[in-house]
């Protein structure tokens, strides 16, 4: 749920009018350098001054890379619009998650978001859901107390974090989706709400808790249920301060092999997809 940091350079320029010029401002408003200078200074200071903390390098990445296909998209453009008061996931990450969806429509099964905050990346994802017909609910899973689990591979973590939601907020901008196919599981997942779907089977798995045990419970309970060529997203991997997701990214794609494969990218996100019927390696 950290907000990440990048550049952005979009071309395009004169000449955008509708949807996607709408896009392309907002999304310039969600990039952390441009929507909050002081953050980003703070963000660059503990970089440097507490870099010994983290097992892991950090460095404000400049990818020279520029095709922007989330600009030419202009179903998610209206749809990022829509919820990007709504997350701390930039337009990358969410473009990640739109695309992601799609790649996975020819498999069965559920969506699951574990930590969903205000809403913003869950209702995006069954409005994708909806919008490609795919016969799945998506399950939005959260305590909206804050973050729980936090323990000693999580140093910046206390518990309670990013508190400042509510069911009625979500519930208020999944009505703005007419016909998405939604539902919350309020609680500690899977400890508390896990049993009442434990008959799914999942397509795609969000994981947003930022933290390693919760996010480690999480992939446990939902790779049985995951179908093969099914996607885990987690999302914190890359952003600073969520030491415990980076540390069981490190380990997954150190058990990489027969089962699964791990694939990151610049945006922050480690996707892992499941490549056989298989119970998960230890780690």
């Amino acid at each position: 749920m950290s907000p990440g940091v990048a550049h952005d350079h979009p071309g395009g320029g004169r000449g955008l009018a509708g949807p996607k010029e709408a896009g392309i401002r907002l999304a310039k408003g969600s990039v952390l350098w441009l929507r909050d200078r002081r953050r980003l200074e703070r963000l660059l200071a503990k970089v440097v001054v507490d870099g010994s903390r983290s097992r892991y390098s950090h460095r404000l990445l400049a990818p020279t890379a520029t095709l922007s296909p989330w600009y030419d998209d202009e179903a998610f453009l209206a749809v990022y619009e829509a919820v990007t008061d709504h997350t701390l996931v930039d337009i990358y990450r969410c473009w990640d998650l739109w695309s992601g969806l799609a790649q996975v429509a020819d498999l069965p099964g559920d969506v699951l978001e574990v930590g969903v905050w205000r809403g913003g990346t869950g209702v995006l994802l069954a409005e994708r859901s909806r919008q490609l017909g795919l016969d799945a609910t998506v399950i939005l899973a959260d305590t909206f107390e804050g973050v729980v689990g936090a323990g000693d591979q999580d140093p910046w973590y206390e518990g309670g974090e990013h508190a400042d939601t509510s069911v009625e907020v979500v519930e208020s901008l999944k009505a703005r989706f007419p016909g998405v196919s939604a539902s919350l599981a309020v609680g500690r997942f899977p400890d508390d709400t896990g049993a009442a779907w434990a008959g799914s089977s999942l397509r795609l798995v969000h994981i947003d808790v930022d933290v390693y045990s919760s996010a480690l419970s999480t992939l446990k309970w939902a790779w049985p249920r995951l179908g093969v060529g099914g996607l885990v997203i987690f999302d914190d991997f890359g952003s600073y301060e969520c030491e415990g997701i980076a540390t069981l990214g490190m380990q997954l794609m150190s058990a990489a092999g027969s089962v699964l494969r791990g694939v990151t990218n610049l945006n922050g996100h480690l996707t892992v997809v499941k490549v056989a019927d298989e119970p998960l390696p230890d780690l």
